[in-house]
């Protein structure tokens, strides 16, 4: 039997009447049947988003730096523990913890957003983060705490000095934050540049500038 071509990515189209450029996807057969949904006309397929590199495959190895791992500190919303997920695989962390109240897989909010992830990075789920935090300090993790503290070190700067040879990066709640137990056992406590009126990022937004700023200047800081 034929084996099934994969379905594009997505199909962006155009409408002829009022020129309304739309996607629809991952779709075989166009939901509006051709028609815009703006204004009911006729529309033509512009451009195809071809399917992407079949996940499973060998992906390729992150770049030199120290191993990484997260810690999710009372991490509430189960959507941004899969968004975590999901960064974690992408930037090749090492494990994920999940501590106090963080959801934890499976759970259907998780699986949402990680969109498989969760199946691919090694997690642990641990009742008390600062316990957890000492434990992995006893066995030679460095404790970088990212949080919107008065004396916390610009994460450029940190990045600048000789990183760590092996580094776990704490985020936490995202209303209280970080656990005052868990910054006070820091071996860092790195906060992101703010230049807008917000004195704070999303947490996986800010969890993903944190790894990827350790992971890429591991080449030359480590």
């Amino acid at each position: 039997m034929r084996r099934a071509e994969p379905a594009p990515l997505g199909v962006f189209w155009e409408c002829e009447a009022c020129g309304f450029r739309y996607v629809e996807a991952p779709l075989r057969e166009p939901r509006h049947g051709g028609r815009c949904p703006r204004c009911g006309g006729d529309a033509h397929v512009a451009a195809i988003v071809p399917p992407a590199r079949q996940e499973g495959a060998d992906p390729p190895p992150p770049p030199p730096s120290p191993p990484v791992a997260v810690l999710l500190d009372n991490v509430r919303s189960a959507y941004n523990v899969g968004a975590a997920f999901r960064t974690a695989d992408g930037a090749g962390v090492a494990h994920l913890y999940l501590a106090g109240i963080t959801p934890t897989p499976p759970h259907r909010g998780i699986a949402k957003t990680a969109l498989g992830a969760e199946r691919r990075v090694p997690w642990s789920a641990h009742p008390n983060s600062v316990q957890l935090a000492a434990r992995l300090q006893a066995k030679g993790w460095t404790l970088w705490a990212l949080e919107t503290a008065a004396a916390a070190v610009p994460f450029a700067e940190l990045l600048q000095g000789r990183l760590p040879s092996r580094v776990v990066v704490a985020v936490g709640n995202e209303v209280a934050g970080l656990d005052p137990a868990l910054l006070a056992r820091a071996d860092a406590v790195v906060a992101l540049p703010m230049w807008g009126v917000k004195r704070s990022l999303n947490v996986v937004s800010a969890l993903a500038v944190a790894l990827y700023g350790v992971r890429l200047a591991g080449g030359s800081g480590g």
